[in-house]
């Protein structure tokens, strides 16, 4: 009878401020009006599996330990003694921590009679809740591998959704297609809630869970029943120290999400994003050559903070290319420069000297190399920057998007090429799933910091991927897949070397029209150094003028290869005025050269000068000669000059 069962028997004790309280512990949030009624709601509330997962997510690691080696005993109890000397705890402490269980209703205690000694007091667990803890472990990731085929069918009843659904178990097809009816029921709220589990590979914890949807005004308990009750997103949980309660994506809901991406519909008021397609080419090694001639002609001085000048900022914004970085929308406010320098400091082509970034060593070869040998050269020295000890100076680490880990890189690059044109979120959720949650060492206590070390590496990974041009994106979804670019850098599948006739269009005023499809990656390079790129909206606008020109010059770029380039793609023949412009700009280059690391060499006899040039001549010593007395020498060469000037016999004079 209800009157001998043991948890009516300690709630009727309960006064009206005790039952208050006690209602709030286990969540309940309508109670009854009267006493009687909220024993009632109570007791039933104990023996929802739902609210009692609510209570054991509370329990401490020793809390935990005690209540379920009670639960291990035969019937279900334990004396104070017992638990003080399983667990090394003074009677005081056991006391303590078992008076915590009292006030969540799990225990309920019966005091030795003779009362000599607490330590024979006996707490036995209430069966009312305890009938529905289950004592299970996680030690091979088993929780995260689960059916929802296996899950519903050991239940008492299939849900009615599934009921409809007969033949929905028959076969792994008809699965995916219930699955992904399903889902496109679900709420928007429940769809988000949905993804953001498959982002963490499939888990979301409950405490997660319930912040988002409270969030966002939903009511957390109904969302995650139902979610639960349609095997959508299990409410599971499992023991690791503590009860660890989340919600959990069976693997065929996983795998439907995987190859049927869910995109939410936007928000009211938000119209969708047009659809453009976008690829970086070799823009990005474009713009080091461009960073270079950048610094060549203005300087670069730094802030006192060592940072890069507001002004510098701006100004190089402007004068570069403008690759796509929306691909993380949070990352496409970095300024190109902060991306550039450091990949010009492991070039070895620059450096600081007092408050200017200067550049050093060869250079120019930089200017002269090809674009795909930069581009592999860039990606080799990229590589090889994560094994690197020594920091640079800030100014030259690349601080907003760390370097990507070639190991994560290279698995990145596998999973797309495997998938072909996939949602980048979802290489991101697979890879996730993969590396973390299924991994043997996976711990719920280090979980959320190595989910956010983990996301950074993809970003940085997926990050790069499209900075240098090897992926392909598609707006507004951001599908990705790998570029020509990307196949020809990681498959070794040859690139497009043939320029179409009609892939440029010149108008009288010199702009330019250019179609991508239609011309190589040359083309494109010769089109984006010597022009200025204007607009893209799947055809490119350049113009040309007399400053686009000169700085392609500067870029090392060839004026015949580029003429030859507008003969072979242009539909008519080429204006007489742009051929007379290029040959104008040619002749009246007006290039003023300032050296700024060199050393002054002067002989009193152009005698004494023919001498020493015979000795340094061909050493790559003399950077310039000025007049039969004077010459200009590499600053790191003085002492090696020195040498043959004493070999000479002639006398020495250091000025500095």
């Amino acid at each position: 009878m209800t009157e001998e069962n043991p948890l009516f028997i300690e709630l009727f004790r309960l006064d009206t401020t005790a039952l208050k309280r006690l209602n709030k512990i286990w969540n309940i949030q309508k109670p009854g009006r009267d006493k009687k009624s909220q024993i009632q709601q109570l007791m039933s509330t104990m023996s929802d599996e739902f609210f009692v997962r609510g209570i054991l997510e509370k329990l401490s690691p020793v809390q935990v330990s005690i209540y379920t080696s009670i639960l291990a005993t035969k019937d279900r109890v334990m004396t104070l003694g017992e638990i003080s000397r399983k667990f090394g705890l003074q009677p005081a402490s056991a006391e303590m921590e078992m008076g915590v269980l009292k006030r969540y209703f799990l225990v309920y205690q019966r005091k030795n009679r003779e009362r000599l000694t607490n330590t024979l007091d006996r707490y036995y667990a209430y069966q009312e809740s305890s009938n529905h803890v289950k004592i299970e472990s996680n030690d091979k990731g088993q929780k995260f591998r689960q059916s929802i085929s296996k899950v519903l069918k050991s239940r008492l009843e299939l849900p009615s959704e599934w009921q409809k659904a007969s033949q929905a178990f028959s076969t792994k097809a008809h699965l995916h297609e219930q699955i992904t009816a399903l889902i496109e029921d679900l709420t928007d709220l429940e769809q988000e809630l949905l993804l953001r589990a498959y982002g963490q590979g499939g888990i979301l914890e409950i405490a997660a869970a319930r912040e988002f949807i409270e969030e966002e005004r939903g009511k957390w308990m109904e969302i995650v029943r139902k979610m639960d009750r349609l095997g959508l997103l299990l409410d599971d949980y499992y023991v690791d120290e503590r009860f660890v309660r989340m919600m959990i994506m069976p693997v065929e809901v996983f795998e439907s999400l995987t190859e049927k991406p869910l995109i939410l519909k936007p928000k009211k008021g938000i119209k969708r994003s047009q659809e453009r397609t976008i690829c970086n080419d070799l823009d990005f090694f474009i713009n080091i050559k461009k960073q270079i001639v950048y610094i060549t002609r203005k300087g670069l001085n730094l802030a006192k903070s060592g940072k890069i000048k507001q002004t510098d900022l701006r100004e190089t914004e402007n004068r570069l290319l403008r690759p796509d970085t929306a691909l993380f929308l949070e990352k496409s406010q970095i300024y190109q420069i902060e991306l550039l320098l450091p990949v010009l400091r492991m070039l070895d082509i620059v450096r600081t000297k007092r408050d200017d970034v200067v550049l050093r060593n060869d250079f120019d070869t930089i200017l002269q190399s090809d674009p795909l040998k930069l581009m592999k050269r860039v990606m080799t020295e990229v590589k090889k920057s994560r094994e690197r000890v020594t920091r640079y100076e800030e100014v030259f680490e690349s601080v907003y998007v760390p370097f990507y880990l070639p190991e994560v890189l290279d698995e990145t690059v596998k999973l797309i090429t495997n998938m072909g044109r996939c949602l980048y979120t979802t290489v991101m959720a697979i890879m996730i799933r993969e590396n973390i949650i299924l991994a043997k060492q996976f711990q719920i206590q280090s979980f959320p910091d190595q989910l956010n070390e983990y996301r950074k590496e993809l970003t940085s990974s997926l990050f790069f991927l499209q900075l240098f041009g090897l992926i392909t994106t598609h707006y507004p979804d951001r599908w990705i897949e790998l570029s020509n670019l990307g196949q020809f850098y990681f498959q070794h599948t040859p690139l497009v070397e043939k320029d179409e006739k009609g892939g440029v269009i010149i108008n009288p005023d010199l702009s330019l029209i250019a179609i991508p499809e239609k011309l190589s990656q040359r083309g494109l390079f010769l089109l984006k150094a010597f022009c200025e790129v204007k607009s893209f909206e799947n055809v490119y606008n350049f113009q040309l003028s007399r400053e686009s020109f000169q700085e392609g010059v500067l870029l090392k770029a060839k004026k015949e290869e580029f003429i030859e380039f507008l003969k072979q793609t242009s539909r008519n023949e080429l204006p007489q005025n742009l051929l007379y412009s290029l040959d104008e700009w040619t002749e009246n280059f007006p290039l003023v050269t300032i050296t700024d690391e060199c050393v002054v060499l002067q002989t009193e006899d152009p005698n004494h000068m023919d001498l020493l040039l015979g000795q340094i001549g061909g050493k790559k010593v003399v950077l310039q000669q000025i007049s039969p007395t004077t010459i200009l020498i590499d600053p790191d060469k003085i002492y090696e000059v020195v040498e043959q000037v004493e070999r000479l016999q002639l006398i020495v004079k250091l000025v500095r």
